[in-house]
């Protein structure tokens, strides 16, 4: 399987190419718990029940490119099987030249910043391939972990959230 890009510590593959492999719907779902996708918006949000997440994954695959992120090298370009759940999803809704993106890293490598390296490294990857212009991104705003990986990434307040709605970030590339 080939990487689609990589940054210092992991490496990137198209959801839909390791979502087909007998075995690593597991895998990827697993990530997809009720404490990783609390922060997403309410219509993100999934049961962490397999069959539920693999139903909601396949839903944001019609519309959305989903990127998986790995640790650096655990897969090999011969290997497609997974062998443990993904470091993190970044999902993707381009229109036109406006992208709308969510992210989530599993709760084992929360404040390492992964966070940070995942969005950089798909800002770089849409920046290169020009998929954007405009980047959009809603956050929770107790969810101070995000927030600072998109402040990190140069993006900028255009709506504050409360407790009901998510605060709107954008980047222009």
């Amino acid at each position: 399987m080939n990487t689609l890009f990589s940054t210092p510590r992991l490496d990137f593959y198209c959801c839909k190419s390791l979502l087909c492999r007998p075995g690593n719907a597991h895998y990827i779902t697993s990530i997809l718990s009720a404490r990783t996708t609390a922060f997403l918006p309410k219509d993100w949000q999934t049961s962490p029940e397999a069959d539920k997440a693999f139903k909601w994954l396949n839903e944001k695959l019609l519309d959305s490119e989903i990127f998986i992120a790995l640790p650096r090298n655990t897969l090999s370009n011969n290997a497609k099987t997974l062998n443990a759940p993904p470091l993190g999803l970044f999902i993707a809704h381009i229109e036109q030249a406006t992208a709308h993106i969510g992210y989530l890293i599993h709760a084992p490598f929360w404040q390492q910043g992964y966070g940070s390296e995942l969005l950089s490294g798909c800002i770089d990857y849409f920046r290169t391939h020009a998929l954007a212009k405009t980047i959009y991104a809603g956050v929770a705003p107790n969810n101070q972990g995000s927030i600072r990986a998109l402040q990190r990434c140069h993006f900028t307040l255009v709506s504050q959230g409360n407790q009901d709605t998510n605060a709107f970030y954008q980047l222009q590339l």
